[in-house]
This record gives C-alpha cells, sequence and structure tokens, in this order.
C-alpha cells in the first residue's frame, strides 16, 4: 500500500487563516521527511470547511517544498477551472515536480460553490466532460480546437507540455455509482471517502468499479492494476492507546462532522434546483443519524498504532492501494498533528510496505 497525507486547511472559529495554511504546507514537509509516499490536496471554497481554494497554486508549493513525494489533486472542481488556464497550471506545477503530479477531478457537490462560481449545478456533468476532453488534447497535440456546448476554443497552441508523457495520470473522484462508472469506463483510478457511515461501504464502491470495468473489456491484468491505484481519503488519529485518542481527537470531529454537513446540505433545500432537491434531502436525513457512538463503531480509524493497523489491514483485503490519511481535520494543534503523524510512519506504515 502507499499513504499520503490529506490537505484541506480547515478554518474553525479562532483559527488564522494565514496560520493555517502556512502550518499545513508544514506538514507537507513532515510528510516528505516521515516517509509517507504523497501529499493530496482538495478544492473547496466560500467556507470554513476548507481553505483549499487553488490547487494549482498548492501543488506548486508542495512542489518546491519537497523533492521526492508524489503530489496529488483529490480533486480539481472541473466546472470551476477554464480548461486552457488549468492545463497550463497543470503543466507548469509537472514540470517544477520533475513529474511529481497526480491530476484528480471531480464534478462538485456543494451549490455554494456552484452559486458563487455563477455555474448552474446541474450542469457539473456537460462542463466536466467537456473540461476533460479539453485538458487532454491540451496536454497531447501540437494545436488543438474545440467545439462544445459550453466552452469553444479556437485553433491554439497550449504550452509548455507536462515532463509526463502523454500527461500527468488522471483520477476521477467518485461520491455516486454513476460517477464510479463513468471513471471505470474512462480507464481512470477512483478516488473515495470515508466520512461517515460503515467502511464496508468501499466494497460496494469497488464492486461497481470492477463490474463495469469488465464489462468494457478490461482484462484481469488491466483491473488488478488499477485497483492498485485506487485511492481512499480517511480521517485518521494515532495516540499511544485508544482511550487517549478518542479523547484528544473527539473535539475536531465534532466540530468537523457539524462542518461537513452545512457543506453538503444547502440551507435552503427547496431553493436548489428541483433536479437537485431529492438527493439533498437524502443527504440531509442520512447526516441526522450520525453520532459520535456510531463514527467511533464504524467509520473513524482513530487509535493506538495496533487500532489503526487493524482498520487498515480491511482496506489493504478488500483492494485499497493508496490510503490518504487525512490527519489534521477540525483544527487539531499542531503538535498533535506531528505526534499522530511520527507515530503512524513509524508504528503503522511498515506493517503495509
Amino acid at each position: 500500500m502507499k499513504f499520503g497525507t490529506f490537505f484541506f486547511f480547515q478554518a474553525p472559529p479562532g483559527h488564522d487563516h494565514a496560520d493555517i495554511i502556512r502550518r499545513e504546507l508544514r506538514q507537507v514537509e513532515w510528510s516528505e521527511e516521515l516517509g509517507f509516499d504523497e501529499v493530496w490536496f482538495t478544492e473547496h471554497h466560500f467556507i470554513d470547511y476548507g481553505l483549499s481554494v487553488d490547487p494549482a497554486s498548492l501543488a506548486a508549493a508542495a512542489a518546491s517544498r519537497t523533492r521526492r513525494v508524489r503530489i496529488g489533486l483529490a480533486a480539481a472542481i472541473l466546472p470551476f477551472h477554464e480548461p486552457i488556464r488549468l492545463a497550463e497550471q497543470m503543466a507548469v506545477v509537472d514540470i517544477i515536480s520533475d513529474g511529481r503530479l497526480d491530476v484528480g477531478v471531480g464534478r462538485g457537490n456543494r451549490p455554494a460553490e456552484f452559486r458563487g462560481y455563477r455555474v448552474p449545478q446541474e450542469q457539473s456533468r456537460e462542463r466536466f466532460d467537456e473540461a476533460v476532453d479539453i485538458l487532454v488534447r491540451a496536454w497531447t497535440e501540437e494545436t488543438f480546437a474545440y467545439e462544445g456546448r459550453y466552452y469553444r476554443i479556437p485553433d491554439v497552441r497550449v504550452i509548455p507540455k507536462p515532463v509526463q508523457r502523454p500527461h500527468p495520470p488522471l483520477f476521477q473522484v467518485c461520491v455516486t455509482k454513476d460517477g464510479i462508472e463513468n471513471t471505470a469506463l474512462r480507464g481512470w483510478p477512483m478516488l473515495n471517502s470515508v466520512l461517515f457511515g460503515p467502511v464496508t461501504q468501499l466494497e460496494a464502491n469497488r464492486d461497481i468499479y470492477v463490474e463495469t470495468l469488465r464489462k468494457a473489456g478490461r482484462t484481469d491484468t488491466e483491473v488488478a492494476a488499477l485497483l492498485e491505484r485506487w485511492g481512499v481519503s480517511r480521517q485518521i488519529y494515532v495516540a499511544d492507546t485508544d482511550a487517549q485518542a478518542l479523547e484528544e481527537a473527539r473535539a475536531a470531529e465534532v466540530w468537523y462532522q457539524e462542518s461537513f454537513r452545512k457543506f453538503v446540505v444547502p440551507e435552503r433545500i427547496e431553493d436548489a434546483h428541483p433536479s437537485l432537491q431529492p438527493g439533498f434531502r437524502a443527504m440531509a436525513e442520512r447526516l441526522g443519524t450520525v453520532t459520535w457512538e456510531g463514527l467511533v463503531r464504524e467509520t473513524l480509524a482513530f487509535g493506538s498504532p495496533d487500532t489503526v493497523a487493524r482498520h487498515l489491514e480491511y482496506m489493504r483485503a478488500i483492494g485499497v492501494g493508496h490510503v490518504l490519511c487525512w490527519m489534521n481535520f477540525g483544527g487539531l494543534p499542531q503538535d498533535r498533528v506531528r505526534r499522530s503523524m511520527e507515530l503512524f510512519a513509524r508504528e503503522v506504515m511498515p506493517r503495509f510496505r
């Protein structure tokens, strides 16, 4: 298994935004020092759930501060980006990093972000599909033109080209059955998250993905290779004992869960596009059942090194190839993040090498 650290730059009350960004970029440096394989960044806007507003800038900052770890996006939200500009930015980051960039992409799922970027959320799929086509052509063709519903590009030469050929590896964040199938049909690895509910939900995702790959004619070797690159993000906190880990991380986790609810469910569901309202109501109902006890029982990888290793052993057994370790959620103090990372690197990671 490969292990990466995951960065949201969360901003609970009382935390200075500039300090948050500086602290987590320091954690990027620790990730390389401690032997992690990767660092990953997400993209969010207009909420303290995450200050990760510009994946290109964050990836470039990571590239300039590290020499070995791969740098991943999980993910750039394509409907919010001008695709030619994003292609240029990613090519520059790939050059700065000497070919260490992995580009995860997603459609987005938060109404306030679409509203802020003045993009109707119901258009996200078509905009995503067009942007993907443009990215790949910008990276791989000397010149090209494009005529789509949302993007119309005259003949253009996009330079520089990425170091990695034909282009940086592409991943897709998948939160629905439809998204998983779409990712499999493109032949990309998928990125999933375990944020609430039972971890066994990953098995259903894997089964949909593998079934779609086989229907598309992929060989056993190709399926195995793609699963080796399957990435799952999960909140992880390590302390000397289970009791200590749960006590120290509880306040941060409780803040996170409330922030997550505000992130994914609009304040007034009835103001959303009619096609989106059933999904928002279902999510609101599901999140209404989340409890601390349920999270500890089903979701969180918090505990001693032995306990956290048992959680990860299940993930390895079902085929997860990359674990995106989210170790700094909810405003955890920097000294506790450092200690958790050290314990994980020293006492958990070696069991999976």
